[in-house]
């Protein structure tokens, strides 16, 4: 027998309730890879910036998950008044996140990894103790040559009579009139003196300390005496040669200043790349093609497809092409970037081979969480910040992005009607290239403003010419380097084609020349970036309002919200007009307050420099500091970050005391 009854309203409504739910539970309890990454993540920046345990702060959130099994969070009436803005109609949502297993990975992982920060923190001030030192270790970098001396990175074998600094990692500084080159791999027996890293010296400085354990090294030794003992060879050893045969190769078969950027691009290594290049590379917002990163492990997986696919087949070409992925890890040095393309690109193409569905999320996880369990620390590294921020940007904006604009293209009469079909495929590319760029930029114009304190204000056009020419330029770099190992002659004529794409990548650098092009920004406070990024998040969701057809439920409550919301307002204009006025005369109130004096005497190295704001928030800036080095910028370096991270961008009254080179430099006034 059927039921002839038709469900009511009600339990229609309760069902698709139910099922957008369950969906957004699938969301969360089908990724506990990205649940655990979270947790972790947590508890490293628990112990990076509170340096205490973690544990004994999760008995409130213990009581929280308690007081949600009581009635206030179950409590329901028969008769509900609809409210605009109702806490306990959206405090559902948070019951979607406060589930007995999330909790519990969440709490697991974060103390593991709060443990981990800790105990290493307590090593590092451990060795920061020590003075004369004398050790074992094994060369694990090639030579850095600095003005007066030459540095190596050392991993410590043994340490005077004990092993407590076995696997710890320290920079070798020997003065050139010593004489002694190692290299990669060498055994050496090193007595000299520790030097503590310096920490940070100004509000918003560099802190140098922390810069260095994201790269896992303790300290700088200076060298007082040198023994090497003998030559270890492992696959880090081959993996270096193989590096530095490459770079052999480039700068054999291009010019000094091109070859210098094919290495960065190819190796991601800047180190011989013009400091006055890199800025124009910084300034114009192209600085992140310097940096191994998926783009370079998307072209290399396309260019392996476009030549083995027909002669070895899909599974062998995909084998192949995990297997040239991890030689290049190895050969790149293990960047962040490069490690969370590599896996992500690795399980990509896994799945193909057992033809299941990649989760971009779990992918992204996984390699993260592979990352930090490496190091820690790694989590506030500028070039990780930036390449994971810039994925999800792309993952979760693009799409919008691309619709919005290929909707305000097609008001156009001419574009839709008058222009060839090829032309509308190049533009549709186009369009996609403009849709990455915007996406990924929305994400990280925070970062880049905390880290740099500047807007590139070509960067779209910076980037999209860029994109056009960097894939070729990459896969033709590759094949040369490759064809010069069997005839240097063909690469060499083969060559000028890369030189023309790197002629013009110089070009499109270099509008970080134009006037303007760099425009300086205040450092923005975290309550700020928290506000960014929530007006994101509902831009994003009003543009799905605006383009999807089929909305979820979450979706149409937001639209009906915005219809409600224009109603109140057109229904009492005058009383939200009184709000707003009253709004701007706070803020403005608030704004010209008369506030403490506030003198800061910045930190500039031998000489003087005072940053002073008054109560009426006028600044006066009395010296600038200096320094008889023209290689060091005390005012860019130093004194700049340092208004800028006061939240000021200009100077109302400078005061020189007198024109030593320690007060001000000297050049600036002619």
């Amino acid at each position: 027998m059927y039921s002839t009854t038709k469900p009511s309203c009600k339990h229609i409504f309760r069902s698709k309730k139910s099922y957008i739910n369950c969906n957004k539970r699938r969301f969360i309890i089908k990724r506990p890879i990205l649940v655990a990454v979270i947790g972790y993540i947590l508890g490293i920046l628990w112990g990076l910036y509170f340096e205490i345990s973690i544990a004994p702060f999760y008995i409130p959130i213990i009581v929280i998950y308690l007081f949600k099994k009581t009635k206030i969070f179950n409590k329901s009436k028969k008769s509900k008044n609809f409210k605009l803005f109702s806490f306990k109609r959206y405090l559902r949502y948070l019951k979607l996140f406060i589930k007995f297993k999330i909790i519990l990975i969440i709490i697991i992982f974060s103390t593991i990894s709060n443990s981990i920060v800790l105990y290493q923190n307590k090593k590092y001030e451990i060795l920061y103790q020590e003075k004369d030192i004398q050790l074992i270790g094994k060369i694990v970098s090639n030579k850095e040559e600095k003005e007066y001396s030459d540095v190596y990175k050392l991993k410590i074998i043994k340490s005077g009579d004990t092993n407590k600094f076995k696997n710890t990692k320290i920079y070798l500084r020997i003065k050139k009139t010593n004489g002694t080159q190692l290299e990669y791999g060498d055994i050496v027996k090193v007595e000299g003196i520790f030097e503590k890293p310096s920490k940070q010296r100004n509000e918003g400085g560099f802190d140098y300390s922390q810069y260095l354990k994201t790269i896992q090294i303790y300290g700088t030794v200076e060298v007082k005496n040198i023994e090497i003992l003998n030559k270890e060879n492992n696959i880090f050893t081959l993996a270096n040669t193989v590096n530095l045969k490459i770079k052999e190769k480039i700068f054999r078969i291009f010019p000094e200043k091109e070859a210098s950027i094919i290495q960065g691009l190819l190796l991601g290594d800047v180190s011989k790349i013009e400091e006055d290049i890199q800025e124009n590379f910084r300034t114009s917002s192209i600085i992140h093609i310097l940096a191994v990163s998926g783009m370079h492990v998307s072209y290399i997986i396309i260019g392996i497809h476009f030549l083995f696919s027909k002669i070895l087949g899909k599974k062998a070409t995909n084998i192949l092409s995990i297997i040239f992925l991890l030689i290049y890890m190895f050969i790149t040095g293990f960047s962040p970037s490069i490690v969370r393309a590599v896996i992500m690109g690795i399980i990509g193409v896994l799945s193909k081979l057992i033809y299941r569905r990649t989760d971009i999320y779990t992918s992204m996880a996984i390699s993260l969480f592979i990352i930090l369990f490496y190091n820690p620390f790694l989590i506030v590294n500028i070039g990780l910040q930036l390449s994971y921020l810039g994925t999800i940007g792309i993952i979760v904006f693009q799409k919008n992005v691309f619709n919005f604009i290929k909707r305000f293209k097609y008001k156009s009469k001419f574009i839709k009607y008058r222009i060839k079909e090829n032309t509308v495929k190049i533009m549709e590319k186009f369009e996609e290239m403009l849709a990455v760029t915007i996406s990924a930029q929305l994400v990280i114009l925070p970062v880049m403003l905390v880290h740099f304190n500047y807007l590139g204000i070509y960067f779209l056009i910076t980037n999209i010419l860029a994109s056009c020419i960097i894939g070729p330029i990459l896969i033709f770099s590759i094949l040369i380097v490759m064809i010069s190992i069997i005839n240097f002659r063909i690469s060499k004529i083969f060559s000028y084609l890369v030189l023309i794409g790197i002629k013009l990548l110089i070009i499109i650098s270099e509008f970080g020349q134009i006037p303007f092009a760099k425009l300086y920004v205040a450092t923005p406070k975290m309550w700020q970036i928290v506000v960014y990024y929530i007006i994101l998040i509902l831009l994003n969701n009003f543009c799905l309002i605006k383009i999807k057809k089929n909305l979820n439920y979450t979706q149409i409550r937001l639209k009906n919200l915005l219809q409600v919301l224009k109603f109140k307002i057109r229904e009492n204009k005058k009383k939200f007009k009184v709000v707003i006025i009253l709004f701007v005369f706070i803020i403005s109130t608030f704004r010209i307050m008369p506030k403490s004096l506030e003198i800061n005497f910045i930190d500039v190295g031998q000489g003087d420099s005072t940053f002073i704001i008054t109560p009426c928030n006028k600044t006066i800036l009395i010296d600038g500091g200096g320094s008889l080095s023209n290689s060091f910028d005390v005012g860019e370096k130093t004194l700049l970050p340092f208004i800028l991270d006061k939240g000021y961008t200009k100077i109302d009254t400078i005061i020189i005391s007198h024109f030593d080179q320690d007060h001000i430099r000297t050049e600036y006034l002619q």
